[in-house]
C-alpha cells in the first residue's frame, strides 16, 4: 500500500488577522500528518476481538502505574450494540505534568483572541477539526468542559458541541491505596462522561453518551504514554455506569469507530510535536498570555 502524500491539510480555513498575529500562530502553521503505517494497518484490518475489550464497569482495573491489557489499540462493536475504543499513544519528550498543564491551559483564552472565532489554543492541536474549548463555568472543570470540533480530519463534517463531565474514579472502585500508588508514580488520570449538543444551541442535549478513561504515565522505556478507553453508548446514572439506550445509530457502527480512533491518534501525534516547546514558552506566563 502506497501513501504518496502524508500531509493531511493543504488548504486550511485561515486564521483571522488578529489570530495570525499571535505568537501561537507558529504552532498552527505546523504540518498535520496522517496516522503512521502501523496504526493505519491496525485500523484498516478491522475490529479487534470483542473478548479483549475491557468492560465499562471495570475501567478502574486499568488504572495502574505499570502493565498493559491484552489489547491496547483497536476498536469493536460489542454484542450489546455499544462501541468500544482502545487508543494507545506516546509523546516523546513530554511529561505527564506537561499534559496536565496543557489540558487546563487550552480552556483559558489568550487575551487578544477575538470573539466568535473559536480558541486558537485548541486549534493548534488539530487544525483540521478543532475549533473551540473551554470551562463551562469559565473557571475550572467542576461544571464540565466544552469542546467544539468535528472528527473527520477536515472532510467537511458538521461540528458538534460536546461537554465532558468529570468523574472521580474512587466512586467506581479505585482504592485509596491504588490512588496513592498512581500519584507516587507521577500518573495523571482523567475520567468523564461526554454529552452532545448542537452548536447553534448548546443548551439542548442530544441523544447519546460516551464514557472515557485516560491514564497518562511514563512507560518502562522512559517515554510518556497515554492509555485511553472510550465506551460509546455508556454513561453514569445515580452513581452507576449504565447503558444509554438513546445513543444514536450514527455513533454505533464500525465506520464511526474508525473515524474516532484515526482522529484521536492523529491529534496525539500532532500534540507531541510541539508540547515541550509550548510548555517551556508559556508555563510561567499569566494564564491569558498571548
Amino acid at each position: 500500500m502506497e501513501y504518496p502524500d502524508e500531509m493531511l491539510v493543504h488548504q486550511r480555513k485561515p486564521l483571522t488577522e488578529e489570530e495570525a498575529a499571535l505568537p501561537l500562530a507558529k504552532y498552527w502553521n505546523l504540518p498535520l500528518h496522517r496516522v503512521a503505517p502501523l496504526q493505519r494497518q491496525l485500523i484498516e484490518n478491522g475490529p479487534m476481538d470483542e473478548s479483549r475489550a475491557t468492560l465499562p464497569w471495570n475501567f478502574t482495573d486499568l488504572l495502574k502505574p505499570v502493565g498493559y491489557a491484552d489489547t491496547e489499540y483497536g476498536y469493536t462493536m460489542r454484542e450489546d450494540g455499544t462501541g468500544y475504543l482502545a487508543v494507545y499513544t506516546t509523546y516523546p519528550g513530554c511529561t505527564p505534568e506537561m499534559l496536565g498543564w496543557y489540558f487546563r491551559w487550552i480552556n483559558i483564552r489568550s487575551r487578544s483572541t477575538p470573539e466568535g472565532v473559536g480558541n486558537i489554543r485548541y486549534k493548534i492541536w488539530n487544525q483540521a477539526d478543532h475549533w473551540d474549548h473551554g470551562f463551562i463555568n469559565g473557571v475550572d472543570k467542576t461544571d464540565g468542559i466544552y469542546t467544539v470540533e468535528s472528527l473527520d480530519l477536515g472532510e467537511g463534517e458538521e461540528m458538534l458541541w460536546s461537554v465532558r463531565h468529570p468523574l472521580d474514579p474512587k466512586d467506581f472502585g479505585l482504592t485509596t491505596e491504588m490512588e496513592k500508588q498512581l500519584k507516587e508514580a507521577g500518573c495523571f488520570v482523567d475520567c468523564c462522561t461526554e454529552s452532545f449538543h448542537p452548536v447553534e444551541d448548546p443548551s439542548v442535549t442530544l441523544p447519546g453518551t460516551h464514557l472515557f478513561m485516560t491514564l497518562s504515565r511514563i512507560n518502562p522505556w522512559g517515554v510518556l504514554e497515554k492509555v485511553t478507553r472510550e465506551w460509546i453508548g455508556y454513561g453514569v446514572e445515580d452513581g452507576k455506569i449504565v447503558k444509554d439506550e438513546s445513543t444514536p445509530d450514527w455513533m454505533l457502527n464500525e465506520g464511526y469507530l474508525k473515524k474516532v480512533i484515526t482522529h484521536s491518534t492523529t491529534e496525539a501525534l500532532q500534540l507531541s510535536k510541539f508540547l515541550p516547546q509550548l510548555h517551556a514558552e508559556y508555563k510561567d506566563k499569566p494564564d491569558d498570555a498571548d
